[in-house]
C-alpha cells in the first residue's frame, strides 16, 4: 500500500512529467479551460488544488520544477515568478520592494499563495523559502493556434513525410497506443514512427549542405564590384550587426546607389571574420515558389533553406540574407506565391530561435 501511495505521489497534479538533457524533471498541468472564465486567479488555482500539488512536486527535489500550461492569462502567477528571479536574495529586499510596493491585489495574491505553500510570510525564513518555491514555478501560456503553429514547424523540421500524415500518427500514438504512465524515449518514438513508414529528415552530417552554401555565397558575391577606396561604413551596418547578436531581423531599404549592396557585403565579410554560418541569396536570379521545402531543394539542398543551414550551425547564430525583395513584384507574375515563401522562410526562423531559447 506504501509503494501506491508513492506512486500516486510522484504522479499527483501531473498530466506531462517533461526530463531534460541533463536530467531535470518539470510537472505539466495542462489547462485549456477554466469554466467560462478568461483568466486564471488565486481563487480558481486554490480551487483546482494547483498549489497544493505544486508543493508535493517542489518538496520532492530541488531542481524539480512545476508549470501550468493554458491558453488564458495569469499575470500575478507570471510577474511573481519574475520578481524571484531578479530578486538580490534577500527575504527583506523582495517582500518590502517587490510585494509590499506592488498593488493591493498583488500583495492579496502572494500571501494567499504563501498560505497554500504553508509558509507565514512575515518570516524572513519563510519568504525565502517562497522565492526558491517561484524560481520553480512556471506558466506558460500558449493559444491554441501557437500551439499547432509550433507543431506543424516541428513537423515539417523534422520529417521527411506528409504533414498530414506525422500528425495523425502522432495523435494515434497518444489516443491509441498504452503509454499512461510511462516515460516516453526518443528510441520508442523513432521505433513507432518506423512502423508507421515515416521518414526523418537528413540532420547533422549531411555533407551536402556545407559545400552548396559556399556555392551559393560565391554566386551572390560574383556580381559586387568594390568601389576604389574601398567599401563605405555606414550606420546601418552597425544597426544589423545589433540585430543579428540579439537575434533579430532587419530590413535594409533605401533607393538605388544609397550602399544597400555595400552594406550587405560588409555583413558577409563580418560573417565570414566571426565564423558565423550565412547565406545569402539574390531573389531576383533565385525566385522563391511553391514553398520552402520545394524551393529549397530546388536550390539543392535536402529541403528549406533554414533547416538546412540549422543543420550546420546547431546552437549558434546564422545569418540567412533575403537580397532584392522588392524586385520579385517585377521578376513574374504571381508575386504572392514568392512572398508568400518568404513569410514562411521568417515562420521557419522564429519557430527555431523559439526551440534554442527554450533549450538552453
Amino acid at each position: 500500500m506504501k509503494k501506491v501511495e508513492e506512486q500516486i505521489n510522484k504522479e499527483i497534479g501531473t498530466d506531462i512529467l517533461v526530463t531534460t538533457f541533463d536530467g531535470q524533471k518539470e510537472h505539466q498541468q495542462c489547462k485549456a479551460r477554466n469554466a467560462s472564465k478568461e483568466c486564471w486567479d488565486i481563487s480558481d488555482l486554490k480551487t483546482k488544488n494547483i498549489f497544493s500539488t505544486w508543493k508535493i512536486q517542489l518538496n520532492r527535489e530541488h531542481n524539480r520544477k512545476v508549470a501550468l500550461v493554458s491558453p488564458m492569462a495569469c499575470s500575478f502567477l507570471f510577474d511573481l515568478h519574475d520578481r524571484a528571479y531578479n530578486t538580490s536574495g534577500r527575504a527583506e529586499d523582495f517582500y518590502s520592494i517587490q510585494i509590499m510596493k506592488s498593488s493591493k491585489e498583488f500583495q492579496k495574491f502572494y500571501k494567499i499563495f504563501c498560505i497554500e505553500m504553508g509558509l507565514n510570510s512575515d518570516q524572513d525564513v519563510d519568504v525565502l523559502k517562497s522565492i526558491d518555491y517561484l524560481k520553480r514555478i512556471f506558466y506558460k501560456q500558449i493559444s491554441e493556434y501557437e500551439l499547432q503553429e509550433r507543431i506543424n514547424q516541428n513537423i515539417q523540421y523534422m520529417f521527411s513525410s506528409e504533414q498530414k500524415r506525422v500528425y495523425n500518427a502522432l495523435l494515434s500514438f497518444v489516443v491509441m497506443e498504452d503509454i499512461l504512465g510511462k516515460e516516453i524515449t526518443q528510441s520508442i518514438l523513432f521505433d513507432y514512427f518506423i512502423k508507421q513508414g515515416i521518414t526523418f529528415r537528413l540532420k547533422d552530417g549531411d555533407n551536402r549542405i556545407a559545400p552548396r552554401i559556399r556555392e551559393m555565397n560565391q554566386e551572390y558575391r560574383r556580381n559586387f564590384r568594390l568601389l576604389q577606396g574601398g567599401l563605405i561604413h555606414r550606420k546601418e551596418f552597425d544597426d544589423c550587426i545589433e540585430a543579428i547578436v540579439n537575434e533579430k531581423a532587419a530590413i535594409i531599404s533605401g533607393s538605388a546607389g544609397y550602399g544597400k549592396s555595400g552594406c550587405t557585403e560588409a555583413l558577409l565579410n563580418y560573417c565570414e571574420e566571426k565564423k558565423l554560418p550565412h547565406i545569402a541569396i539574390k531573389l531576383d536570379q533565385r525566385i522563391p515558389h511553391k514553398n520552402c521545402e520545394i524551393w529549397g531543394q530546388e536550390l539543392r539542398f535536402p529541403g528549406s533553406i533554414v533547416h538546412s543551414i540549422h543543420c550546420v550551425s546547431r546552437n549558434e547564430n546564422a545569418v540567412i540574407i533575403l537580397d532584392q525583395l522588392d524586385a520579385l513584384r517585377w521578376t513574374q507574375a504571381n508575386s504572392n506565391e514568392a512572398l508568400a515563401v518568404c513569410m514562411e522562410l521568417i515562420r521557419q526562423v522564429e519557430y527555431l530561435n523559439y526551440e534554442i531559447k527554450n533549450t538552453k
